[in-house]
């Protein structure tokens, strides 16, 4: 019983910071947009931008084609 009560607090918290990833719309130069959740990682080795969109499938795209991300 001591267990469990004391895994509530652990438990509560994991649950709240996993609410708490933003999404971003990434506007391309093309004028296309595309919605990520999470902040859109650089790869400063390749000059590719990775993200995730809402139906959890990974992309790459040029950095160089990004016009900007906002933050939503």
């Amino acid at each position: 019983m001591i267990n469990k009560i004391a895994l509530l607090p652990v438990v509560v918290l994991i649950l709240g910071l996993t609410g708490c990833t933003s999404n971003y719309t990434v506007n391309t130069k093309s004028g296309d947009s595309f919605i990520s959740h999470g902040k859109p990682e650089l790869d400063q080795s390749t000059g590719m931008t990775s993200y995730i969109d809402l139906n959890g499938d990974y992309h790459l795209m040029n950095t160089n084609d990004i016009a900007g991300m906002t933050k939503i």
